[in-house]
């Protein structure tokens, strides 16, 4: 039988384990294009085109998708073509910016940085984000929290967008992984 101070002993110990599984996640270093490789969770799958669909309001589809199997943490790497330079990387920076903000209803930034990612220049958030639900919608009432880090590169006139995703209420389990990722990203 539990008393109160073993069940406190095993949910912290679970909580503990939960967060050096992270923390121990296997990495392979994934090419997404041939100038372009990142680290992958060993654990994590290919999106399939239905996940794409499902995730994706758009024409494009992303030049790579990973998600875990229960389908609720996501690594994405889009690109587009662009008239900024290298030299525009603040500029970007800024423009993201107010394009974030103008995304969710409430954004909390924990980075909001250009730096220097293995001698490349990125613009760098790294926030949680609310989206409030509708309560006329019979669909959408609850509110949806996020976690994400952001990182944009600009290559030969192209915008390089690597995004990590999950729910807020995971992040302490994945945040120590998106930063190894996005730490980790090569461009040839």
């Amino acid at each position: 039988m539990f008393s109160p101070r073993n069940l406190l002993i095993t949910a912290t110990t679970l909580i503990l384990s939960l967060t050096l599984a992270a923390q121990d996640l296997k990495m392979i270093q994934t090419e997404v294009t041939k100038n372009i490789s990142l680290p992958v969770p060993a654990t994590f799958i290919p999106m399939d085109a239905q996940d794409i669909r499902n995730k994706f309001i758009s024409y494009r589809e992303p030049l790579a998708g990973f998600t875990t199997e229960d389908r609720f943490v996501d690594l994405v790497v889009n690109v587009s073509k662009t008239p900024w330079s290298n030299q525009d990387i603040e500029l970007l920076k800024e423009f993201n910016e107010n394009n974030i903000r103008n995304l969710f209803d409430e954004v909390n930034f924990i980075l909001n940085e250009v730096r220097e990612i293995n001698g490349r220049d990125y613009a760098v958030f790294e926030f949680t984000s609310t989206v409030k639900g509708d309560p006329n919608s019979l669909r959408n009432q609850a509110s949806v929290n996020d976690y994400r880090m952001v990182l944009y590169a600009v290559e030969d006139f192209n915008v390089y967008v690597f995004t990590f995703y999950c729910p807020t209420r995971i992040k302490d389990k994945w945040q120590a992984t998106a930063k190894e990722i996005m730490a980790n990203i090569r461009f040839k």
